[in-house]
């Protein structure tokens, strides 16, 4: 009786024992799957909109009007939520606590109308709202105690990001950068995540994630190569420093002009819109432009090249300082493929698939302020990797950001 009463309880602690092990593994799995898959419906939703409200070839008082109306739309929605941005969303996935349905509804609407009404910004921010709604539900029904709720915030952030940019490591790094960070499992449902919007991908008309086209290299790598790096990665930096002093200028002068978050949010938006219905390619992420960039290269002109490495990275500061919300790595991307590019017009001999992935790189780096994050992103989402020139262009960026203010305006 005595022994029989031993076994059972050995077996209750070996089942307690495999449960606990394998219940991680398996929220990662299953949450990151359908957070992957979510982020492709939402993706594709965010598209739509996007294509219904710039249907046809639009003139510049169209676009002015039609931005103006989305930051009108994006002032009401701050009432609720006024500072609140990506890294925000991010934190709060770390902590695992749960907002109200009220302002979650209002982040996803937030990130999906400033991403559909042309600001120069990525979907991410729109996506994360929707998927850390997703796991917070899971987590009220399923989390035994605050540790596992914030386990499960963090494995839908890394899903998500992980089919977003197509990268398990970078979007597990982005998510958690901490010491204390799950790695294993934020890998997993990143892994996951890129399954579960591949998945959708075969039947939604837009395919799987982001990607960063770039121009395939054409030359060796030789010594007089990595001094091209060393440049390329150089102008990409100074392009994303000026995005950083530029979110700096644009934060504290719209604070300045009045302390309504709302009224910064007009004031803003209508700098943007005249910039946007003068330069009609700074509106959106950058991703279509990156891919008539890379088509293009050189023959664009380096002093176009310049000016629109300038003003994508202004643009997107100008969006983030009037509170649209989005992330920022897509336009970062396109200013330091344009500053590369710029750089390969002006020097003879450069090749052009070289310039741009070393300025990506470093233009990221600078803008993020995570070269870690940065690598591990864009090994996944660059196309015609060039893996010597990304590096170089990392360290460039982190050398340039060792010269700029510790802490960011983000």
């Amino acid at each position: 009786m005595f022994a029989g009463t031993i076994l059972c309880h050995n077996q209750e602690k070996d089942c307690k024992a495999r449960d606990v092990m394998t219940r991680p593994i398996l929220t990662s799995v299953l949450l990151g799957l359908a957070a992957g898959m979510v982020t492709a419906i939402v993706l594709t939703l965010m598209h739509a909109f996007e294509q219904l409200i710039w249907f046809g070839e639009p003139g510049a008082l169209r676009i002015a009007l039609t931005i103006l109306a989305g930051g009108a739309l994006i002032a009401v929605l701050r009432f609720r939520i006024p500072d609140d941005d990506f890294d925000t969303q991010l934190d709060q996935s770390r902590e695992g606590a749960r907002a109200p349905p009220s302002k979650a509804a209002s982040m996803a609407a937030l990130g999906i109308v400033s991403v559909g009404f042309g600001g120069a910004i990525g979907p991410e921010a729109g996506i994360l709202a929707v998927v850390a709604e997703l796991s917070a539900l899971i987590s009220m029904r399923i989390a035994q105690d605050v540790k596992e709720a914030q386990l499960i915030g963090q494995i839908g952030a890394a899903g998500a990001l992980g089919g977003l940019y197509g990268s398990p490591p970078g979007a597990a790094s982005y998510t958690n950068d901490g010491p204390d960070a799950p790695w294993p499992l934020l890998v997993l449902a990143a892994l996951a995540g890129l399954a579960g919007i591949m998945l959708a991908g075969m039947v939604l008309p837009d395919g799987p994630g982001m990607r960063i086209p770039l121009p395939a290299t054409t030359l060796p790598f030789s010594p007089l190569q990595m001094l091209h790096a060393l440049a390329a990665g150089l102008a990409g930096a100074l392009a994303g420093a000026v995005y950083v002093g530029g979110l700096h200028w644009f934060s504290h002068g719209l604070r300045a002009i009045s302390r309504d978050v709302r009224l910064q949010v007009i004031v803003g938006t209508a700098v943007f819109a005249l910039l946007a219905a003068t330069f009609p390619v700074l509106r959106f992420n950058g991703q279509h432009e990156l891919a008539h960039l890379s088509e293009h290269g050189t023959a664009l002109g380096a002093g176009y090249l310049v000016l629109l490495a300038l003003l994508k990275v202004l643009a997107l500061a100008l969006c983030l300082s009037s509170k649209w919300l989005g992330g920022p790595i897509m336009p970062l991307a396109m200013g330091g493929a344009a500053a590369g590019a710029a750089l390969a017009a002006m020097i003879p001999g450069m090749d052009l698939g070289l310039a741009a992935a070393a300025g990506v790189a470093a233009c990221c780096t600078v803008g993020m302020n995570k070269p870690l994050v940065v690598l591990l992103v864009l090994i996944f989402m660059v196309t015609n990797l060039a893996p010597l020139p990304l590096v170089i262009g990392i360290m460039m960026g982190w050398l340039v950001s060792q010269f700029l203010p510790s802490e960011r305006l983000h």
